[in-house]
């Protein structure tokens, strides 16, 4: 049996949170689900991590800068941004973004397995 990838999972909502976490469980990841920033931002600075989901739910709520912020932290694993809420702004930082309510799982699973298998380390200022 294979080693579950080590993820990080932060979304502000905690059903969402709950529910994503659940499913990728299922799949090869070791999920840290997180709702509090100060948290993910801690999880997203450990060694072990391969890579980081951040998930905004609600269109307008806190969580937007809060994902803004993480992002803007100097961060050594990919990240894959879910703006379910579609009022982020795209932003540069994060590794890929998908955009808009009709994300699926499909849609994250995909993405996280991309994002997996690049290699770790600083980010280009590019």
């Amino acid at each position: 049996m294979r080693p579950k990838i080590p993820v990080l999972l932060y979304c502000a909502d905690r059903e969402l949170l709950s529910a994503t976490a659940f499913a990728l469980r299922l799949q090869p990841y070791a999920v840290t689900a997180v709702d509090d920033s100060r948290s993910a931002t801690a999880v997203m600075m450990s060694d072990d991590l391969v890579c980081g989901i951040l998930i905004h739910a609600r269109q307008g709520d806190l969580a937007g800068r809060l994902i803004h912020r993480l992002l803007e932290a100097d961060l050594h694993v990919p990240v894959l941004l879910v703006d379910r809420a579609g009022d982020l702004a795209p932003v540069r930082y994060a590794d890929m973004v998908l955009y808009g309510r009709n994300t699926s799982m499909a849609h994250i699973l995909g993405a996280l397995s991309v994002l997996c298998a690049r290699k770790r380390g600083p980010r280009s200022a590019a």
